[in-house]
């Protein structure tokens, strides 16, 4: 949908867990290889000034990234999350919400190859404006979706694709699926994080469920509920799909998305979180 706008919920809970979950993945691959390939399929503009109307306007960054920005416990997922958003930010206090992109180019090295895909206009303007300095950065305007149309994938090559649709349209549920069965048809070597919101329990089970009758052994579901799960309209939390996520990454987050959970979680929140096979 070219209307939404990422800046109204830069910041939140979701963003939380879905950078924290970029972040340890990317160390996950770099671990083990010198380069790798990184995808974003939804880039956004890249970052989001806490003063800007679009932040101001619904403020949910105030129950993300402010209630974590202060934390003084040992988790150091979360920890170094934070580390790198105020080292993006060149301040202890933090000025501006960075995106995906800005999270990723700040990680990368030179070895890295990354691609932004963004099809909203203005916003992929502001994304090229942004990254203009970035030597090994391309970036599309275009559905990011079709990105495996767009990308030859070699077998020896490491590669990191986040998914982050808006949701605001209901057949994006349905292109997470489709693109789910082809990455589990065509590409054995990549590894790759799906972000979902939890809108209703009874549309997130069938998602789930549709996820599951694809039949792969390569899926992980992580789930951050946030509010009580009711028939109320709204989101509730949200998840990460990991597909071809490595042990190292799983055992990473389990405990942070306990802590998370304990931090961000509203008091009538009636759901655990969830990390488990699918």
């Amino acid at each position: 949908m070219l209307s939404y706008k990422h800046g109204y919920h830069a910041g939140n809970e979701a963003d939380v867990l879905k950078h924290i979950c970029l972040i340890q993945a990317y160390k996950s691959l770099k671990r083990h290889d010198n380069s790798i390939t990184y995808i974003d399929t939804h880039a956004g503009s890249g970052t989001y000034n806490f003063s800007s109307d679009y932040m101001t306007k619904n403020n949910e960054f105030k129950n993300g990234i402010t209630k974590l920005e202060n934390y003084k416990f040992e988790n150091k997922q979360i920890n170094y999350y934070l580390k790198v958003l105020r080292n993006i930010n060149n301040s202890k206090k933090l000025l501006f919400y960075p995106g995906s992109p800005s999270i990723i180019c700040h990680l990368a090295d030179k070895l890295d190859k990354l691609s932004f895909y963004e099809l909203h206009n203005n916003e992929y303007k502001l994304l090229r404006k942004h990254l203009s300095k970035q030597s090994n950065s391309k970036i599309y305007n275009k559905d990011g979706f079709e990105f495996h149309n767009n990308h030859k994938v070699k077998k020896k090559d490491k590669t990191l694709v986040l998914i982050d649709p808006s949701y605001e349209i209901k057949e994006d549920f349905d292109k997470v699926i489709d693109t789910i069965k082809i990455l589990e048809k065509k590409f054995q070597n990549l590894n790759a994080l799906i972000w979902y919101p939890v809108l209703n329990i009874e549309n997130n089970d069938l998602f789930i469920e549709n996820i599951r009758k694809i039949g792969s052994n390569r899926i992980v579901r992580i789930e951050l509920p946030i509010k009580k799960y009711n028939e109320e309209i709204g989101m509730k939390g949200s998840g990460i799909i990991l597909f071809n996520g490595s042990d190292f990454l799983i055992k990473n987050m389990r405990d942070c998305v306990r802590e998370l959970h304990q931090i961000l979680k509203e008091e009538d929140c009636n759901i655990k979180p969830k990390i488990q096979r699918i």
